[in-house]
Parts: structure tokens; C-alpha cells; sequence
């Protein structure tokens, strides 16, 4: 059996190989994390490059507001609220779509960026990677599969018991303490023929 000493070693070990040459980083997560949700988004923040990295997050309570306390003193820090004027003219549920689509979009794509997921519970059935945000009442999850959709790096926190979602196309490994890297699907290149 692994010490929890030593887990976390590794686990942090693993997340500051994946956040070598990133230069945005992106949160997602429920609005009433567990203790030990918590306990793992602490663990991660000081492995986030100090400079030359921008950090963007939501408004809402729990683990947006972890991050935000965080790196409240950071001039990289990004915050996207729903109740802006360039949100909120949709509707109360629209804009947290809306407020959710664009941090996804301002996290880089591929080994420049990485968004960091920490979800309540399972994927809502039917929410798979999309070019658009459809979360079916989970923001997190939603989230993920934007960002799998538009070309980005998650990383994902699984509370005990719940597994990563059986995504078409896509690669789930195991970083440790719960974490799961999730790359998104690159589509074959395709060759045309000149007759």
C-alpha cells in the first residue's frame, strides 16, 4: 500500500510534468466540493507557473472561489462572471453557458494550456465533446467537453467511486490522487485526391 506521502508526491510530480510549457490554465468544478476536492485543488496551486500564465475562472462559489481567493493577488488572473454586461443580456441560465464557453475558450490549446476539472459527480448521460457547451445541468462537465471539443488538455478530479465518462475518441490515463488526463481526439488527416 502507498503512503498518502507519497501519493501526493507523485500525483504532484505528474501535474508539474503536464504544466511545464503552459502558459493558461483554466477551473471548472462544482460549487460544493467535497473536503477532499478542495484538498487536491490546494495541492495544485502552487505548482502553477508564477509568471507568464494566465489563470481563468468563473463566478460562482466552491471551487471558483478557491481559485479566485488563490490568486487573488495575480495579475493573471482572468475571471468570468455571468452577471457581466457581456453575459448576462442572455438570461440567468444562458449566461453561465455563456460565462463557462468563453473560460474554456481562453485556455491555449494543446500542451500550452490545461483546465482543471473538479466535478460533483458522474457525466450526465448524453454530454460528450462538442464544439458548443451542452453540460445538461452540469457546469463542470460541460465544461470538459468543450474544451475536449475545441482542442484542449483536462485533467480531471474523480471523487471515489466515479470513473472517467466512456468517451468516443478519446484518451483517459490515470495521473494519480484521483486525477485523470483526458486528451482530446485528433482527427485523421485526410488526403485528397487530384482526381
Amino acid at each position: 500500500m502507498i503512503s498518502s506521502s507519497l501519493s501526493v508526491s507523485i500525483s504532484s510530480t505528474t501535474i508539474s510534468t503536464l504544466l511545464v510549457a503552459v502558459r493558461s490554465v483554466g477551473f471548472s468544478g462544482s460549487r460544493s466540493p467535497s473536503a477532499a476536492a478542495l484538498s487536491e485543488l490546494h495541492s495544485v496551486f502552487p505548482l502553477i507557473p508564477a509568471f507568464g500564465c494566465r489563470v481563468s475562472v468563473g463566478c460562482a462559489a466552491g471551487v471558483d472561489s478557491a481559485v479566485r481567493s488563490a490568486f487573488s493577488s495575480s495579475p493573471s488572473l482572468l475571471v468570468f462572471s455571468a452577471t457581466s454586461s457581456r453575459f448576462a443580456f442572455a438570461g440567468s441560465v444562458a449566461a453561465l453557458a455563456l460565462r463557462s464557453s468563453a473560460c474554456v475558450r481562453s485556455v491555449a490549446r494543446g500542451s500550452r494550456g490545461l483546465l482543471f476539472v473538479l466535478p460533483s459527480g458522474a457525466c450526465p448521460p448524453g454530454v460528450v465533446p462538442s464544439r458548443s457547451f451542452r453540460g445538461k445541468g452540469s457546469g463542470s462537465w460541460g465544461s470538459a467537453a468543450l474544451a475536449l471539443g475545441l482542442g484542449r488538455r483536462i485533467v480531471v478530479w474523480f471523487p471515489p467511486s466515479i470513473f472517467p465518462p466512456s468517451w468516443s475518441g478519446c484518451s483517459w490515463s490515470s495521473v494519480g490522487c484521483g486525477w485523470w488526463l483526458c486528451l482530446p481526439s485528433i482527427p485523421p488527416s485526410v488526403q485528397l485526391s487530384l482526381f
